[in-house]
């Protein structure tokens, strides 16, 4: 099945020359919540809905002590969760510790959502249709798009 994402265009502010513009978004096409993945989960399998919720909130708790830890996450078959790190180029290595560093938590999808998402087909949406991806706080999470993962996994 291939996957049809919305783009829509929003005004935004260039930053480098403070000009008013477009830039081009990506709409959602709705979200999966906690009901709604152990519903469809548990059509799939003979466990209650109380324990496959149970089990899938064992396992994100999991996932957060692992990433609080400093570890990177394999999800098989969706990716890694793991860290990225942005700061000034300099000429020598000894210089970097007297850059300023920014750290971060980056997604690395594996092969196939990669490519599910690269072969995506595009359509244009109607103004206010759709939502855009937000963060569920203000972390300040960001995508590894075609950054190279941690460690590779394949789908």
């Amino acid at each position: 099945m291939v996957m049809t994402l919305k783009l829509s265009k929003s005004k935004a502010l260039n930053p480098s020359t403070k000009k008013m513009g477009y830039r081009t978004t990506v709409k959602s096409n709705g979200k999966a919540d906690m009901d709604s993945l152990v519903a469809s989960a548990s059509k799939n399998t003979t466990l209650h809905k109380a324990e496959l919720r149970m089990a899938f909130e064992l396992m994100l708790d999991a996932i957060k002590e692992n990433l609080s830890a400093g570890n990177i996450v394999e999800l098989k078959g969706i990716g890694n969760i793991g860290f990225s790190c942005s700061g000034a180029w300099t000429e020598t290595p000894e210089e970097q510790t007297a850059v300023e560093h920014k750290i971060g938590v980056s997604f690395f999808p594996s092969q196939e959502v990669h490519a599910a998402v690269a072969t995506a087909k595009t359509s244009w949406t109607k103004d206010n249709e759709g939502d855009e991806p937000s963060a569920p706080d203000a972390s300040g999470g960001t995508s590894g798009g075609d950054q190279k993962p941690p460690s590779e996994v394949e789908g």
